[in-house]
């Protein structure tokens, strides 16, 4: 683009899960290459650009919201729309006010493209009134795209690598695989450059994401179990700790705890997918395994690895769940002693079986508040009670972020948060040793010194 001007300033938001997260950083990346920079706090950027989810209808309405206020604060931008949202209703996306471009999932990684023809038609004065739609058929992805090797997140202490796109699972309440596609995983080649570019950019703490992250490497060829990759990134030279991100227990296999329990540079937290305790629930929303096979599977990581903690996702309010099956659901949650848990109240999606269950098996809105209270104090509960554990103790800490007293802010490899002072130079981004002397109970964080 001959016309192409330096220093644009331009505004990346992202919604959802980690993968869109790192897919953020690449668009951003592309953004730099064209002369784009972030926009400062109190400069208006030319261009934003949104990452979307569509998980519940309140990623939904929280999108359309994010939209219009852009659009309110930032009139002269052009606005371009991508993901899951993106993909699954464009033409809803395309009404918003100041939204130039939707591209669905598919078309992500084409999005400069699309920009700079955007741009140049905009400085031709031939600029649409409508909103320019693209969004293909992701059913018939069969591998994820190349990609740019991207050296920076944003704002962050720590780097995502992707491992996986895609979902093959069929669970009757999530439009995730009619939005992201088939399972598709990175190469081995593609996974190690990323993660070797990210620690030569002095990133200490490497998460490893995935839609469906305990599926990787089936489709490859030959095939590639996610321990053996998992267990490839760690040995490289110069990493600190390797985080996974959510992953199913049913996809943790003999492999895996193995690892676990021998490579330490794994950070001992994981986050499972769990969704219901009960076993008729699972059984409804097509998920794999029972409430008693959950159980064995968390005690065989704690007797790997005692130190473990673990969190996971429960969806609250699925149609036909009644109290005996919800109390199953808190009954796993105090007996695995989960310690970050993280709620969903149910909501149909369209074109998924659960939104075809009829309305006499629903559960009521306010019920379905309440059970998620519930079980958000359940895992506070069990969350104060592993600090309480580390009272007395030292460990790792990433550190996260310093204010301008010093005041150090980090997680754990358990993934508590701990603050501390800092006094010595040190840096957002390191590893150090701290030791645990306090519990911030109003915080819910622990307090340390660095030795």
């Amino acid at each position: 683009m001959n016309k192409r001007k330096n220093n644009r300033p331009m505004s990346v938001i992202t919604m959802g899960c980690r993968v869109n997260q790192f897919e953020t950083e690449l668009l951003r990346h592309g953004g730099f290459e064209r002369g784009f920079v972030s926009a400062s706090k109190n400069q208006q950027p030319e261009l934003i650009i949104v990452n979307t989810c569509s998980v519940t209808a309140e990623s939904d309405r929280q999108a359309r919201q994010l939209i219009r206020r852009a659009a309110r604060k930032n009139p002269q931008a052009h606005i371009v729309v991508t993901g899951c949202y993106a993909q699954r209703t464009p033409e809803r996306l395309a009404e918003l006010p100041q939204v130039r471009l939707v591209l669905g999932n598919q078309e992500k990684s084409e999005l400069w493209h699309h920009v700079d023809r955007m741009l140049l038609e905009t400085l031709s004065g031939v600029a649409q009134r409508d909103s320019t739609i693209c969004v293909g058929n992701i059913a018939e992805l069969s591998q994820v795209p190349d990609r740019p090797i991207v050296d920076h997140f944003a704002e962050r202490a720590r780097a995502f690598v992707q491992l996986q796109d895609g979902c093959d699972r069929s669970c009757t309440y999530c439009l995730i695989p009619a939005v992201r596609g088939p399972s598709r995983s990175l190469t081995p080649e593609q996974i190690l450059a990323q993660a070797r570019q990210f620690i030569q950019a002095g990133y200490q703490e490497l998460v490893l994401t995935g839609i469906d992250l305990g599926s990787y490497g089936s489709d490859l060829t030959p095939n590639l179990p996610l321990a053996d990759m998992i267990e490839q990134i760690a040995s490289l030279e110069g990493l600190g700790r390797v985080r996974l991100s959510s992953i199913d227990p049913a996809d943790i296999d003999d492999a895996l705890i193995q690892l676990f329990e021998k490579e330490k540079k794994i950070c001992p937290y994981l986050h499972l997918s769990i969704q219901s305790g009960d076993d008729m629930i699972l059984k409804r929303m097509g998920r794999r395994g029972t409430h008693d096979q959950i159980v064995a599977q968390i005690g065989r990581l704690k007797k790997a690895r005692p130190e473990t903690l673990l969190g996971a996702d429960f969806i609250v309010g699925f149609p036909t769940e009644s109290q005996p099956a919800f109390l199953q659901s808190l009954t796993l949650v105090n007996e695995t002693r989960l310690a970050f848990l993280h709620t969903f109240r149910y909501s149909d999606r369209p074109g998924t079986p659960a939104a075809q269950i009829p309305q006499r098996f629903r559960v009521a809105d306010g019920e379905a508040k309440t059970r998620s209270e519930i079980l958000r104090q359940a895992g506070e509960k069990n969350h104060l009670e592993a600090m309480e554990k580390e009272l007395g103790k030292s460990g790792q800490v990433l550190i996260e972020s310093i204010n301008e007293e010093g005041r150090g802010r980090g997680k754990l490899d358990s993934f508590l948060s701990i603050t501390f002072d800092c006094t010595a130079g040190e840096k957002v981004g390191e590893i150090r040793k701290v030791v645990v002397e306090g519990l911030d109970r109003v915080n819910s964080e622990l307090v340390g010194i660095l030795p």
